[in-house]
């Protein structure tokens, strides 16, 4: 319940930062990202099920596309970068459903553990850049609390567990050339730090599974088409969809719909890859690389925008039609149908 909470709302943030009211992005953004915190305790506490460790990452990655895809739509960080990103998120989740398929096992790197942490600090810095550009002394101040923080936090930290916390330690080395940048009034390149220190993080979080992973694939000598069109699908969509975004009419929401969606049904092709029962080659050619090539289409008619929307509005369709139906398939799996069968065989039992 509360990671759908976390849901719901995601789409009001992306609306918010196109009618520039960024305060209220931040505060709602603010209050998402803390929903994580309390999904985790509970997760703790409760014990975690198959439906909500399947959410969580859902949840993750669709806020990052909610709220990433406006700022390369409105010039705020360059569109390559995000596109990157995104380029990354998609590979690795290609791979891991490989992985699954085979019952291999990828260890995830430090960078795995803060890399979305990272992604959810680094749309809060963006989004105060931004608010707070004509205010360069609380900009000031900010960074400079931005940098300590971590610092005050290993202090306590090593007060009660006796133990150095590094990662704090790497955020505040990480962020401390923004107080550079801020100090010779360079707010483009404030910005643009803060962009690609996300993206290399992001990046770095998903070495092992790019370069391990693979070079593990190849030596097996299964690799197979399902494999191919999902890795060519990981690069070809986040590239297609942010060139449709700045060089193209394409109506936003149509771009929105398709990169949330594809990036929701990742984890699900992750839990029924591990099941044996993931989507097949043609599937996933039909709505991914379906969905990327009418939107490569658009880079070509771009002075027909009723062209171009039709087009964008047709592969939106092709994504989240393709979406639902995996959804709809894996149902009994992310539910849990024995679960359910034990559930009711008790009840009946009681009777």
């Amino acid at each position: 319940m509360v990671t759908v909470a976390r849901l719901i709302p995601m789409p009001a943030l992306c609306w918010l930062i196109y009618v520039d009211r960024i305060w209220l992005a931040l505060i709602l953004g603010t209050l998402i990202g803390c929903t994580d915190f309390i999904d985790g305790y509970l997760a703790r506490k409760h014990g975690p099920t198959v439906l909500g460790g399947l959410l969580d990452p859902i949840a993750d990655k669709v806020f990052i596309a909610f709220a990433y895809l406006p700022f390369a739509d409105l010039g705020w960080v360059p569109a390559w970068a995000v596109a990157l990103m995104f380029v990354r998120e998609f590979l690795v989740t290609a791979l891991r459903s490989a992985y699954e398929q085979r019952g291999m096992s990828m260890k995830t790197s430090y960078f795995g553990k803060v890399k979305t942490w990272t992604q959810m600090q680094g749309l809060g810095m963006l989004l105060l850049f931004v608010l707070l550009a004509e205010y360069r002394q609380v900009l000031y101040g900010l960074i400079i609390a931005i940098i300590a923080a971590p610092l005050v936090a290993t202090a306590i930290f090593y007060v009660v567990k006796r133990r150095f916390w590094p990662g704090a330690l790497l955020m505040s080395l990480l962020t401390s050339p923004l107080l550079y940048f801020h100090a010779r009034g360079e707010l483009d390149l404030t910005i643009g730090f803060c962009m690609l220190l996300v993206v290399v993080i992001t990046w770095l979080s998903g070495i092992d599974y790019v370069l391990v992973g693979m070079r593990e694939l190849r030596g097996r000598g299964d690799f197979g088409l399902a494999d191919i069109v999902r890795l060519v699908g990981a690069i070809a969509l986040p590239a297609a969809i942010f060139a449709a975004l700045v060089m193209t009419s394409a109506p936003t929401w149509a771009l929105v719909a398709i990169l949330a969606a594809e990036m929701s049904v990742g984890g699900l092709d992750n839990l029924l890859s591990h099941h044996k029962v993931a989507a097949s080659a043609l599937s996933w050619a039909i709505r991914v690389l379906g969905a990327s090539g009418l939107l490569f289409v658009t880079l070509a008619v771009d002075l027909d925008t009723q062209v171009v929307t039709g087009l964008a509005a047709a592969a939106a369709a092709i994504s989240l039609l393709g979406v639902a139906r995996e959804f709809w398939r894996g149902r009994d799996y992310y539910v849990d149908k024995r679960l359910r069968q034990k559930s009711m065989a008790a009840t009946a039992e009681g009777s």
